[in-house]
């Protein structure tokens, strides 16, 4: 649920980029539906998700500057790297990561049902660090216990409205509950995938983990379907 005061904050922050002439920061809100078996929605929420990682951070700096990594095996304040959810951490000294050209399987859009990237679910409640480099307890994608059934990320619709001079680009993902039991999901989080800096295909890096307020049952037999709407103000320039 949408909170009004924390809404009128970000409003405001709008309204000053404006005056000030300076772009304002993307937003991302969160779409959360549950339909039990026989199709019913049983569940409907909108959450705001502000919880962007230092990969996010680092990834901005470097694509806008050029920015190279800086050589080291940190990840930290003060360190130009990048952490993959295994671990590994990007610091050689290169771009931190890019896309290539595989549309279909790169960035945020994932063609196939794995978990790896794209929009991904766990079950943890840790409070959100910007040091997040995976989910806490990321869903595995299947039918046994505990796991959901992940189907291909959809593909992203891009509009920009003139009236409010907001660009949106929306991206979902439909997740089965195809298990014996409930699952309760208590996080999501954006995965991008790409190529790190030494060349090495399928890079996952989490760029936002959120922790929801409230948490989604997914019952036996139900579908989740999650919405990210990404929208940055243009109306500073336009």
């Amino acid at each position: 649920m949408l909170n009004p005061i924390e809404e009128a904050k970000f409003k405001k922050l709008r309204d000053d980029c404006r005056v000030l002439g300076v772009p304002s920061p993307p937003e991302i809100h969160i779409g959360l539906k549950v339909r039990d078996r026989n199709g019913v929605l049983t569940f409907d929420d909108k959450q705001r998700g502000h919880s962007f990682t230092r990969n996010f951070y680092n990834f901005t700096m470097s694509q806008l500057t050029e920015i190279d990594c800086d050589g080291q095996t940190l990840f930290a304040a003060g360190y130009m790297s990048g952490k993959r959810t295994g671990g590994t951490i990007d610091g050689v000294a290169a771009k931190l990561w890019y896309r290539g050209n595989d549309i279909l399987a790169a960035g945020y859009h994932n063609n196939t049902t794995t978990a790896a990237y794209g929009i991904v679910v766990g079950t943890g409640s840790t409070a959100f660090s910007a040091e997040d480099f995976d989910l806490v307890a990321a869903i595995a994608a299947g039918t046994g216990a505990g796991q959901l059934s992940h189907v291909a990320m959809e593909l992203p619709t891009s509009a920009y409205v003139a009236g409010t001079k907001v660009w949106t680009n929306t991206i979902a993902r439909l997740f089965n509950n195809n298990s014996s039991g409930a699952i309760t999901v208590a996080e999501t989080g954006l995965m991008w995938k790409g190529y790190g800096p030494t060349g090495a295909a399928d890079v996952g890096h989490l760029f936002e983990r959120s922790v929801l307020s409230p948490t989604v049952e997914v019952g036996i037999g139900a579908q989740l379907t999650v919405t990210y709407d990404i929208s940055m103000d243009f109306s500073a320039i336009d």
